[in-house]
Parts: structure tokens; sequence; C-alpha cells
């Protein structure tokens, strides 16, 4: 072999790799879960929301392996993930009165902007934003109230050890 022939050879070698890296995309299935799907899908949105359809279709779009699939379970993944996951959000009432928009809680949205889509995490910081007896009790925030507040009360206990 000539320099001249493993200079083509060495050349050609990273399309090859880029080729064949595209088609894996296109032919398997992605490494990212459903719920980072669905949150890059409503992330790529102007107003950060998407309807069912658009979401299903954004997926096609970016991950072709999707689009060929005889068996519709994956989108049954998507509506499950979008119902179960306290990351989620469903919004208004389309336009068309077709379904509604979805979007991301705000708990979860800047995690989701960094890339964090931890769905553990997510949903802890959305369940902490839904439940009020997990924030931050009000006495820590305000230093203004009185020591009368309930919390601050001694109470008595009836124990047969005292």
């Amino acid at each position: 072999m000539d320099s001249h022939e493993s200079s083509y050879y060495t050349v050609g070698l990273p399309n090859e790799n880029f080729c064949s890296r595209q088609n894996m995309k296109a032919s398997s299935k992605p490494q990212e879960s459903y719920v980072e799907l669905i949150a890059r899908a409503i992330l790529s949105s102007p107003n950060y929301q998407m309807l069912l359809i658009d979401i299903y279709e954004w997926i096609i779009t970016e991950y072709p392996y999707f689009s060929t699939l005889q068996s519709k379970a994956w989108r049954n993944s998507i509506r499950h993930n979008l119902s179960l996951n306290e990351c989620f959000v469903r919004q208004q009432k389309s336009e068309n009165g077709r379904g509604y928009y979805w979007g991301i809680h705000p708990a979860a949205l800047d995690a989701f902007i960094r890339g964090d889509f931890r769905r553990r995490q997510a949903r802890l910081r959305a369940k902490r934003a839904n439940n009020p007896t997990i924030q931050s009790m009000p006495w820590m925030i305000n230093t203004e109230l009185s020591f009368d507040h309930p919390i601050h009360q001694t109470q008595t206990y009836n124990c047969s050890y005292c």
C-alpha cells in the first residue's frame, strides 16, 4: 500500500463513523427515558407547552426509531408518563377543543432547562411545590411572627412515665 492509499482510508473512516452514528440513531431505541423525551419536546416549543400529538410528532422527527415500530405501545408510555409524573402538568384545552396542552411543572422547569432529567428529582421538586406541608414553615420565612404562634407554644403530654 502506498502513502496515497493509506491517507484515503484514514480520511474515509470519520465519515463512515458519522454515517453509522446517524443510522444508529434512526435504527436503535434511544437511551433517553420517556420523561426526558417528553421534556425535550416541550422545551423545544417557544412557550414550553405542546399538545400530545405534537409531542408524538417531535419524538418521531428526532428519533425515527419510533416511526418504524409496528406497535404503538410507546405512545401509551408517553401518555402514562404525562399523566402520572408530577413534573408534567395538563394546561388549557386546545383551540380546536380536541385535547389539552401539556407543560412542565414550574418546580421542574429550571432543572429540565439545565438538562437534568432525573425523574426522581423532578417528581420531588414538583411534589414539594404542590404540598404545603413539605414547603418551608412560615415562621422560618417571616421572622416578624410573634411567639404566640401555635408551633412556639409548649404542649403538655399525658405520659405514663412522667
